[in-house]
Formats: C-alpha cells, structure tokens, sequence
C-alpha cells in the first residue's frame, strides 16, 4: 500500500497519474513492429513449406504415373509372342487383329505405337481379350495426353489410360544380340523412353532441359511444368530368339 505523508491532495493526484500512465506512443510502435516481423517470417515459412509439400506431391504422383504405366507395359511386352503351341500363324494375330496369318510377336517396328499379340490360352489365335494389343499415348476427351492400351479383341477397340500427363513415349527394337533392328520378327528386346510431367504449372520453375532417347530423338520445352525422364530396356521372352 502507497503511503503519503505531508502532501497536498493535488500531491497525491500527480502520483497516481505518474503511477497509472501505461505505453508510451514510441513503445506500442516499436511493439507493432517487432510483432509484424514476426507474423511476417510465420507466414513466409508457412507458405515455402506448402509450397514444398505441393511440389513433392506433385512429383511423386508423376513418378507413380511412370511406375504404373511401366509395371503394365513390361508385363505384356515379356508375353509378346507367347503361344504355346509350334509355329501357330492366325489372321487374329496381325496388327489390329486382322489381315494376314502370322505368329504372335512384335507385329511392327513404329518408334510411337507398340502392336503387340499372343496366344495366352493356347486356343491356337490371338482372339481372346488382351492377345491382341497396342500401346500409344492419345490426347483423352478432358484435354490430357495419356498411355494407351488398346485390346484389338474387344467389340469397339478403344485407347483405354494405363497412366496420364505424359510429353513423350519412343519405342526402339533390338535384336537378339542387341543391336537395333526394322524387321518384327528379329525383335528380342524393346527399348521404352518415357517422359512423364506434372499436372499444374509452378510460375518460380522453368523447364529448358532437352531430354535425348537412345535413338537420338530430341524432346525440348520452355515452360513452368517440372517433368521426369525414364528409359528401360524390355526382353520379349517369347520372340526373337
């Protein structure tokens, strides 16, 4: 308790306003100031961190987009020419599943469609789903281009997606001793180039990479979209040898 001996009441009012006078202009100024740096570098971490995890998410999305068109991609190439059966040749078993009698194999040499047959049930044709295929990237109704399958059997044969967003697909035939080949029948291996990309643009990201196949084929952009290039060697098990 604040004592007051021998003053004045206007004594004691003087005191408690010195007492009671609370922050001065400069001191809530300064206060502001430091408080606005501090919400400043809380909002700049929060936004550089979403940033990030949208980028990472986007990226890991694309390299899942290139597993899952691969995983299926290399499972039906290793299949390409089986039949189980000695020298089978059906019309079925031809490019598109018609025209003339041939074996299943690598129906053709095309560096951007893959038209591959065989006989899985060993009924002696390639007529049953998924004997007779084709591998392409098609631009879908919604405006994005996609890896294709395309099963030659079914009523209306139509570019189902396998994965999306890509920029590039490059398909290249080697023969048994792994040199390239033009002619279906040598094929024993079968090169697949794949360049997948994001789905959004990132305005602080530019893309002027040139990404090379290993025919030479060249595949250059200027634009925000980050993207992933991947090359893998396939052995048709059934062909070639």
């Amino acid at each position: 308790m604040l004592k007051i001996k021998n003053r004045q009441p206007e004594d004691f009012f003087l005191v408690v306003l010195h007492r009671d006078q609370g922050f001065t202009l400069i001191e809530l100024m300064m206060t502001m100031v430091i408080a606005g740096f501090i919400i400043f570098a809380i909002y700049t971490t929060y936004m550089s961190q979403q940033r990030i995890y949208l980028v990472q998410d986007q990226v890991t999305e694309m390299q899942q987009n290139i597993r899952a068109g691969l995983d299926i991609l290399s499972r039906e190439i290793r299949m390409a020419g089986y039949h189980g059966k000695d020298n089978i040749t059906h019309a079925s078993c031809n490019i598109g599943g018609a025209g003339a009698p041939v074996s299943p194999g690598v129906l053709a040499v095309n560096a951007n469609q893959l038209d591959i047959s065989m006989d899985s049930n060993t009924d002696g044709d390639c007529a049953d789903p998924g004997e007779n295929l084709t591998y392409a990237l098609y631009t879908a109704a919604d405006g994005i281009q996609k890896l294709g399958r395309r099963d030659n059997t079914a009523t209306a044969p139509a570019f189902q997606a396998v994965a999306e967003n890509f920029d590039g697909l490059e398909f290249r035939y080697l023969d048994e001793n792994g040199a390239v080949t033009t002619t279906p029948s040598d094929v024993s291996f079968v090169q697949v180039s794949l360049l997948a990309r994001v789905r959004r643009p990132d305005d602080r990201f530019r893309d002027n990479v040139t990404y090379t196949t290993p025919s030479g084929t060249t595949w250059t952009f200027n634009d925000n979209l980050r993207r992933r290039f991947f090359m893998i060697t396939m052995q048709c098990r059934n062909a070639g040898f």
